[in-house]
């Protein structure tokens, strides 16, 4: 639409509203319409013919006999845009295109175009090739245009010859140390070889850090009640155990002992109770035991 009146956009607002709830028509008259929009009825009366005569909404009048103003009215938008009549003038810009639903205390606000949205998502997911493309990429911004080209023809290559979720942790794991697609694609089993040695290698490692946390803190826990052992009336015996998981070198396999024996060491049983979750079970030979893996 195009410059028209403040009470002209009233007037195409309200049917369109109208329109979404289902009434592609309303009935009314024109004093009870003049009312619902705020306006005068010789206003409205005025904007309705320009309205009529731009072929913008069509207007069925019923109940001739009564005065003019009560005459019952039949209002709908002519929804076939194709026939308005908008006389665009020369000098007519984008404003004149916009409708103005945010007006608040006579300030205007042009809400402007937004940017498309780009980010992935379930129902347009980034192409798989870009994805292995994109993680080769992290780090390498003195690629050349040709070596660009090149990456992006092996990330097609390598999405039909391997799986995508592996291509995508080895080159997470390797980072630069692949140089090229190609050579990832090429020498794939020497690639994985070395990643299984890797991540066996960080395996163990945290495997023993962490059991090296655990003996330190049945350590520290048995060498504080050693140090309260006469508040506590520990006997020799109990204090006896004590010392030893605060000297063994592996004092979560001497745990698992002394709990068998606990209902011998009576002023222990708060500590056993607290720690028995980091002893470790083992059999007669001394070896660890290990548990079956869970079965559903």
């Amino acid at each position: 639409m195009a410059r028209l009146g403040s009470c002209e956009y009233s007037i195409v607002l309200y049917l369109m509203n109208a329109a979404v709830t289902g009434m592609y028509e309303i009935v009314t008259t024109e004093k009870e319409f003049a009312s619902l929009i705020g306006y005068q009825d010789d206003r409205l009366e005025e904007a309705m013919q320009n309205l009529i005569q731009r072929n913008i909404i069509h207007v069925k009048v019923h109940d001739q006999h009564q005065p003019k103003g009560r005459q019952s009215l039949r209002i709908g938008m002519q929804y076939n845009v194709h026939l308005w009549q908008l006389d665009f003038d020369k000098d007519v810009t984008s404003h004149d295109a916009v409708v103005f639903p945010f007006k608040r205390e006579s300030n205007v606000h042009y809400l402007q175009p937004r940017e498309p949205d780009l980010t992935p998502t379930i129902r347009h997911p980034t192409p798989t090739w870009r994805r292995i493309l994109e993680t080769f990429l992290e780090g390498r911004d003195d690629l050349s245009e040709q070596d660009l080209q090149n990456a992006e023809r092996d990330a097609n290559i390598l999405v039909d010859t391997h799986p995508v979720d592996q291509v995508l942790i080895m080159l997470r794991h390797f980072g630069n140390r692949v140089p090229t697609l190609s050579l990832l694609a090429s020498a794939w089993q020497h690639f994985q070889t070395l990643f299984e040695e890797e991540t066996e290698k960080v395996d163990i490692l945290e495997a023993r850090t962490k059991h090296m946390e655990m003996d330190h803190r049945l350590r520290d826990a048995a060498e504080l009640l050693l140090q309260q052992k006469d508040q506590l009336k520990l006997n020799e015996e109990e204090a006896g155990v004590l010392a030893i998981l605060f000297k063994h070198r592996h004092p979560r396999r001497q745990l698992f002992w002394a709990f068998q024996s606990r209902g011998r060491y009576p002023n222990l049983k708060e500590f056993f109770e607290q720690n028995s979750f980091l002893m470790l079970p083992v059999t007669s030979s001394g070896m660890v035991f290990k548990r079956r893996p869970h079965q559903d």
